[in-house]
């Protein structure tokens, strides 16, 4: 368990503000993820490829916007922005339930809300992620990390659960209320850190030089570049997955969306667990072999899900498929961020943050969009059977020589 002498004694009670409002924060955007597919599929009767291009459009941003918000938070205080990317989030989510009850919610409007979503999710996390090593140094950034991960991983295990019960009871529009509030609930923690950036005076912009700056950072470090490589199959891999089971266990196999939710709260708790247990698996291991291990749980175990066939043993299999793959993709996460942050100079954290995003989750996007294709045209189980393939050779990057070698870390 992770104590709050891990982080330095003068940023400890930020840290516990800013690893509350992340928490927050995760919940909420974990009840978007589960909701608005299935407003497609349930509200709206949208088919795979509608399913698939939501998701694509919400991960856009994710390809797209990277590079440059890197560069415009190098020179920006990182809680403000923020601050601004939750309330925004807020007015987002809360236009959905209003446009439901006047019967004006249509594809086209959320694709647009997905966009404008998406986009403040990629400013919100690079300033999120730029902004921890602010708070916390030294031996102490790798057990941080662990505990905000494990914190996304609680909203991992509750977003979908709490999102399944309560779409029961009011419907999925209605459920983004409460998403609202998580996001006015973070910009209130944040506001309450007390510790103040302190933000450089730089000389004047040169935005090319930048940019190739922050792509050096990730392209001439030759771990964090096999890392961003593996990250980018696994993403894509994960989009499809997400996409194709959704439409096979609700639609096909006719199963609820309380089954489906209890499944992700059990990815959840996998993930809880793999972030808590990465610092000891990393002191005992090092990072690379740490990695080799986690390898094995976030890419076979997905080959369960095709086996599920609709019978009474469908939660059981598949929570056992996500409750596994989380926890090794939660504990191959704390060992990429971390060796990501302690091999990359403060200065070029943001860049190198954005410009790993624009390979590792730019493929979310495309992964998305081509799962919809695939569900429709050789059915959503076939496509289950091949995403794990891809998880598969995501492997192969993240267990080459730059990686597996390191030990420690200063």
């Amino acid at each position: 368990m992770v104590t709050d002498t891990a982080v330095r004694p003068r940023s400890g009670r930020d840290f516990r503000r800013f690893w509350a409002g992340d928490v927050v924060s995760q919940f909420g955007s974990r009840i978007t993820e589960f909701v608005l597919p299935l407003l497609v599929v349930t509200t709206l009767d949208g088919s795979g490829t509608q399913v698939g291009l939501l998701q694509g459009l919400y991960l856009s941003p994710f390809f797209l916007l990277p590079l440059l918000a890197g560069v415009w938070l190098e020179r920006r205080a990182k809680r403000p922005v923020m601050i601004a990317a939750d309330l925004v989030r807020f007015v987002l989510v809360m236009t959905v339930p209003v446009l439901a009850l006047f019967g004006g919610l249509t594809l086209p409007l959320l694709y647009v809300i997905a966009v404008l979503g998406g986009t403040m999710t990629v400013v919100y996390d690079i300033a999120a992620t730029s902004y921890l090593p602010v708070l916390v140094e030294g031996e102490a950034l790798a057990s941080a990390n662990s505990r905000v991960l494990a914190g996304q991983a609680a909203g991992a295990t509750g977003g979908p659960g709490l999102a399944g019960w309560l779409s029961g009871l009011f419907g999925p529009a209605a459920t983004l209320v409460f998403d609202g509030l998580s996001y006015l609930a973070s910009a209130n923690a944040l506001l309450l850190i007390r510790h103040r950036e302190e933000v450089p005076a730089r000389p004047p912009r040169d935005l090319r030089r930048e940019l190739a700056e922050g792509l050096r950072a990730v392209l001439h470090n030759p771990p964090v570049r096999a890392l961003a490589v593996h990250a980018g199959i696994y993403n894509a891999a994960t989009a499809m997955t997400t996409v194709a089971f959704l439409i096979y266990f609700v639609r096909e196999l006719g199963h609820s969306s309380g089954a489906y939710g209890l499944i992700m709260v059990l990815g959840g708790l996998g993930g809880i667990s793999g972030a808590l247990g990465a610092p000891a698996l990393i002191r005992r291991l090092g990072y690379g072999h740490s990695m080799l291990v986690v390898l094995v749980f976030s890419t076979s175990s997905y080959f369960l899900l095709p086996l599920i066939g609709g019978g009474q043993a469908d939660v059981v299999l598949g929570g056992l498929a996500y409750f596994l793959g989380s926890a090794g993709a939660a504990g191959g996460t704390v060992v990429a961020v971390t060796v990501r942050q302690k091999t990359t100079p403060t200065e070029l954290l943001a860049r190198m943050n954005a410009s790993y995003r624009l390979f590792a989750f730019g493929m979310l996007s495309l992964g998305s969009v081509a799962a919809g294709f695939l569900v429709d045209g050789i059915g959503a189980r076939t496509t289950l059977f091949v995403t794990p393939i891809l998880l598969l050779l995501s492997a192969i990057p993240a267990a080459s020589r730059p990686v597996r070698t390191i030990r420690e870390l200063g």
